[in-house]
């Protein structure tokens, strides 16, 4: 072999070594990139829950049927709020779509920050409508379908000290999954079941369609895919009731580009607020979101998980 010939060789043979491992490198970094946008993400989704989410503070659901209804920690009370509130409170008096709240002489119940003796409550949540305030407990109204609720929240919940994180499967970018959305010809009605064996009623706008494996899936997203910049899943699939929260796991996920493209990355499916509390009702997948298949990508079960 002429000497020219040989150095050829052991030109490209350098070339192919350095081409593969800078592969490998980019690859790897890939790898290191993504894993940390998924692990940012989870952050803030435990942030949120120590902080500005109720669910894991969540300390009563009371509905309320027309009438007065007395409330405090005393065990007399229509409405009996944990042994740290006043014994009695005050009343919550329902007539059709107006509560009213009325305060007893001596008791400190504030609404943004001003002392009040009594309250018409609007529906809303903890960051809008009339919320109330007394010592370390927070509540306000909900109107779910046209009934009401109070929801008590206690800003210093045992269960803050005691979470301790969600356990997930490890990350693998196998589960960030590419998904066409096959709009229909005209909106359908779709009903979501949730944990009172109440139907939801919402409107379906068409159907995300991929592959695992080779074989094809579909499920179906809430929310509009023009003016939401998000989609909104309510799926099941083979790991529910072993490795993940029998009542299935929620995953938002951007709506399509203009080619109706878009991805659904399993690695950021996370659980219903039901497996923090029994005061959550949660949405449960449709019929059409039960995939026959194991998603091993995302929250696992919650060890505290609440039955359904």
């Amino acid at each position: 072999m002429s000497n020219w010939l040989h150095y050829l060789i052991v030109f490209f043979a350098i070339l192919l070594l350095f081409s593969a491992n800078s592969c490998s490198s980019t690859d790897k970094q890939s790898e290191t990139a993504y894993a940390k946008q998924v692990n940012d993400w989870h952050q803030d989704r435990i942030d949120n829950l120590l902080g500005p989410e109720d669910w894991l503070k969540l300390a009563g659901l009371f509905k309320l049927e027309e009438g007065q209804h007395s409330f405090g920690s005393d065990s007399t009370n229509d409405l009996v709020f944990p042994p740290k509130a006043a014994p009695t409170i005050g009343t919550v008096t329902k007539e059709d779509t107006t509560v009213a709240v009325q305060i007893n002489n001596g008791v400190v119940v504030t609404h943004n920050q001003d002392t009040v003796s009594e309250a018409t409550m609007i529906p809303g949540n903890a960051r809008s409508g009339t919320v109330l305030k007394h010592r370390s407990l927070v509540w306000y109204l909900l109107d779910r379908r046209g009934d009401y609720y109070i929801r008590l929240v206690d800003e210093q919940h045992p269960n803050l000290a005691a979470f301790d994180g969600i356990e997930r499967f490890p990350i693998n970018q196998k589960w960030n999954i590419k998904a066409e959305f096959k709009p229909f010809n005209k909106p359908k009605p779709i009903t979501v079941p949730d944990v009172l064996n109440e139907g939801m009623q919402d409107t379906l706008y068409g159907m995300l369609e991929f592959s695992i494996e080779g074989k094809e899936y579909r499920l179906a997203p809430l929310n509009h895919p023009a003016k939401d910049d998000k989609f909104f899943i309510i799926f099941g699939d083979q790991t529910n009731g072993e490795s993940t929260y029998g009542g299935g796991r929620y995953i938002y996920i951007p709506t399509p580009n203009e080619d109706n493209i878009t991805n659904i990355d399993f690695n950021k499916s996370y659980n219903p607020p039901c497996v923090f509390t029994e005061y959550a009702t949660c949405p449960l997948p449709p019929a059409q979101n039960k995939l026959n298949i194991a998603i091993p990508a995302g929250e696992k079960m919650f060890k505290d998980e609440q039955t359904y």
